[in-house]
């Protein structure tokens, strides 16, 4: 059964075919574990499971996930009872998109723009774009720089990123589920989000290419039309990369993700892992108790 998750303040977010659960320690040391039933959008129509559409819409699932266990887990931590509605959670969405097409589309695009008007000799579709997702990776790393220095909170983030990470991979080789097991293991995965972003960033060098370098307006409009597309070959790739890992040319091409996410994860303590392997085990449950055929059509970025 292929599980997958992320990282939540002070917690770990976790999904099976069937199920979502959430660990999360409380300001009193104590653990909070809820779960859910949870129906993948990609089981309601064939259409919605065609390669490269289920990516995109697996992606936008996510996010929308990932956002409301955010907001739950921040509660829990900081010991608050209220919850962020349904509008508040798609205004917050909606304005972290704003700021990842200012940072990761327009700002690349004028970036190579400006830098053209100065050097001369980069009007070329496939150099422009070139430079140009060279800016869009290099304001990724600065971004994630920044925000890792800045903040000890998102410090602890990583190391709960860390922590299911490892909690997932001990599940993965059969192993029992405690943090004694964990220990050994590194904090990387194949189908991280990190390396999903990534990849990404390199595919639209390739995509964006076929759309012709005009003025600024359109060059950013047409990326956030076609990026869809770019996210639904990346989950396509991701996907194939983890079915293949043992190849060797699949493990030279996913080892700069690998890298990657040692900005986006650290390595996390024994109580981290416990609550990782706590909110997984609840998911297990559940689809064991529920005897559901997985649907293995429903696939995970962790």
């Amino acid at each position: 059964m292929r599980v997958g998750g992320q990282a939540v303040m002070e917690g770990v977010l976790m999904r099976s075919p069937n199920f979502w659960g959430m660990a999360v320690r409380t300001p009193e040391g104590e653990l909070d574990l809820r779960a859910e039933r949870f129906r993948s959008i990609t089981r309601r129509s064939r259409l919605f499971r065609l390669p490269v559409v289920r990516g995109f819409l697996s992606l936008a699932e996510t996010l929308w996930l990932g956002m409301r266990a955010l907001t739950i887990s921040t509660n829990i931590a900081l010991g608050e009872d209220e919850e962020l509605s349904k509008k508040e959670i798609a205004a917050t969405l909606l304005f972290a998109l704003a700021l990842g097409v200012a940072l990761f589309l327009v700002a690349p695009v004028l970036g190579t723009k400006g830098l053209g008007s100065l050097v001369g000799g980069i009007e070329h579709p496939v150099l422009f774009n070139l430079v140009e997702g060279v800016i869009r990776v290099a304001i990724f790393i600065a971004y994630l720089l920044v925000i890792t220095a800045a903040s000890r909170d998102i410090k602890r983030f990583f190391a709960y990123h860390g922590a299911e990470h490892k909690a997932i991979k001990v599940y993965e080789r059969g192993e029992e589920l405690v943090p004694e097991n964990a220990r050994r293991l590194d904090t990387s995965h194949v189908r991280c989000g990190t390396s999903f972003i990534l990849y990404v960033l390199v595919l639209s060098i390739l995509v964006f290419s076929l759309l012709g370098v005009e003025g600024w307006l359109y060059m950013v409009a047409s990326r956030v039309v076609v990026i869809p597309l770019v996210a639904g070959l990346a989950f396509e790739f991701i996907m194939w990369s983890a079915r293949h890992q043992d190849n060797a040319l699949v493990r030279a091409l996913v080892w700069p993700g690998l890298q990657l996410q040692r900005l986006t994860t650290r390595e996390p303590t024994d109580e981290m892992v416990e609550v990782a392997m706590a909110s997984l085990k609840k998911v297990l449950a559940m689809e064991e108790e529920a005897r559901i055929r997985p649907d293995e059509t429903s696939k995970l970025v962790i």
